[in-house]
């Protein structure tokens, strides 16, 4: 089995377009919709993309892959959301209050342009090509990883947790969390943060390596691949809930292509109770409750309307948090000087001279007056407004684009599930959750054991070729 590149069956595409026609008619009946008519220009986008860009459809041979996930957040973002605004309007937030219809406006704007200039660069760029098909191993050597792996993981687990004590206070209390996030960085948990994650795909190398020699009896399959979700999530487990669920994600991808196709069905299902556990464990997050305390009763009382609003409005990056941005800044451009402040942010000693110029800086001393709070996120349309006006939120979703077009090619021809994997979180990432210093704050600690493992696989590829060629030359 191998998932394909092709667009998928016009039946897919009808389904799509008949549930975004229904959002529109349930926004067009919204008691608050004629506050923001223009919000309406966002489900017609979607509807745009997938009725007249065949590339950017929904994947149904494929339902765990690049391009899905990317389409599935922006339909959160331009259908879900503006549904969302039609009933309830727009939530504030931790915003020190809601911005002027007229930025509103403006937002929704430069949120679709940079949907569709997305979605036109990933058409071009997108190729119909299929990879070798799942298998074993390309590169013997890389099994030999494992091992080297695990212990460089043990080792960043116990410097960051110090100890097996240490981890269980760290998960049984987010008071725990929030005194070890006000502490200042020492080199040991520097190296606990970057070495720490090598544990996790060493998990995962190993799962490959595994499926690759196992006999495709479906029920061992399934029972190893669930320890290995539950391995995931003690090893990965952090009070940011992508750490936790972006493996989770990936490790799905690379079992629906390499194992067994996971339904579109369960694949929706299982989004929704993800999202539904993100919601109730950001609750969590938020208390000063001990792991003990918790109830059912309390739990249950954490469902209600205006919490889910907020919650889905926030994290997809609501127009409302650009148009606080372009209103606070009153037509101010910055002409690119964020950019690369915001990309550095993240790195210790290289980032510190420019994080005052950085867009996280810039955003959240807007929000709440100071440097000292960055918890907001600056989203990326509303970062490449500020610099370049629509020319650059047209050529930044277009440069977006084209990286998922290659990031979405690299995971169809990868020969492993571990490469799958690999692959999947590293598109995840790209795109969501739409900011340059998210983005690059993973990528400069999170895919340590990504980077080594394809230069492993590379040298060992290399070495292997070079062999060969010696052999050829003197037989």
């Amino acid at each position: 089995m191998r998932a394909s590149a092709v667009s998928p069956m016009p039946g897919a595409t009808f389904w799509v377009l008949a549930i975004n026609a229904v959002a529109l008619i349930g926004f067009a009946c919204a008691p608050v919709a004629e506050e923001y008519p223009l919000a309406v220009v966002g489900i017609l986008a979607f509807m745009f993309v997938h009725a007249c860009l065949p590339a950017c459809r929904i994947r149904m041979t494929a339902p765990l892959c690049p391009a899905n996930i990317a389409q599935g957040y922006y339909w959160i973002q331009l259908v879900l959301v503006t549904l969302m605004v039609g009933y309830y309007g727009f939530t504030q937030g931790a915003l020190p209050h809601l911005p002027s219809k007229g930025a509103i406006n403006l937002a929704i704007v430069v949120h679709v342009v940079s949907y569709l200039s997305f979605c036109v660069a990933y058409q071009c760029m997108s190729r119909r090509t299929g990879g070798p098909g799942p298998g074993r191993e390309s590169t013997p050597g890389t099994a030999y990883l494992i091992v080297p792996f695990a212990v460089l993981g043990v080792l960043g687990f116990l410097l960051a947790h110090g100890g097996l004590g240490g981890f269980v206070d760290y998960v049984s209390s987010p008071i725990e969390a929030r005194l070890r996030a006000e502490e200042a960085t020492t080199p040991q948990g520097a190296a606990g943060t970057f070495l720490k994650h090598f544990l996790g795909f060493a998990v995962v190398l190993a799962w490959s390596w595994w499926l690759g020699k196992a006999p495709r009896r479906k029920p061992a399959i399934v029972g190893v691949t669930a320890g290995v979700v539950l391995g995931l999530l003690v090893v990965n487990f952090n009070y940011n809930r992508g750490t936790m669920l972006g493996p989770i994600v990936a490790l799905g991808a690379a079992f629906s292509v390499h194992a067994w196709r996971i339904p579109f069905k369960g694949v929706v299902l299982a989004g929704m109770l993800a999202l539904s556990a993100a919601f109730v464990f950001g609750w969590y997050r938020s208390t000063d409750l001990d792991i003990t305390e918790l109830s059912a009763a309390a739990v249950a009382a954490t469902w209600n309307a205006e919490g889910v609003v907020e919650f889905v409005q926030i994290y997809a990056s609501g127009p409302q948090m650009t148009a606080y941005l372009i209103e606070s800044l009153e037509d101010k451009f910055y002409y690119g000087k964020t950019l690369l402040p915001s990309l550095v942010y993240p790195i210790p000693v290289l980032g510190k001279p420019y994080r005052d110029i950085s867009g996280p800086v810039i955003f959240n001393h807007l929000i709440y007056g100071d440097t000292d709070s960055i918890d907001q996120i600056i989203p990326l349309a509303g970062e490449l407004y500020i610099n370049f006006h629509l020319a650059g939120v047209v050529l930044g979703g277009m440069l977006l684009g084209s990286l998922l077009a290659w990031l979405h090619g690299k995971f169809l021809a990868a020969p492993s599930p571990v490469e799958s994997y690999a692959w999947l979180m590293m598109a995840l990432w790209t795109v969501f959750p739409g900011s340059l210093s998210v983005t690059s704050q993973i990528y400069v600690y999170s895919f340590w054991p990504i980077y080594v493992y394809f230069a492993a696989r590379r040298f060992w590829s290399w070495n292997a070729a070079m062999a060969g060629h010696h052999d050829r030359r003197f037989a």
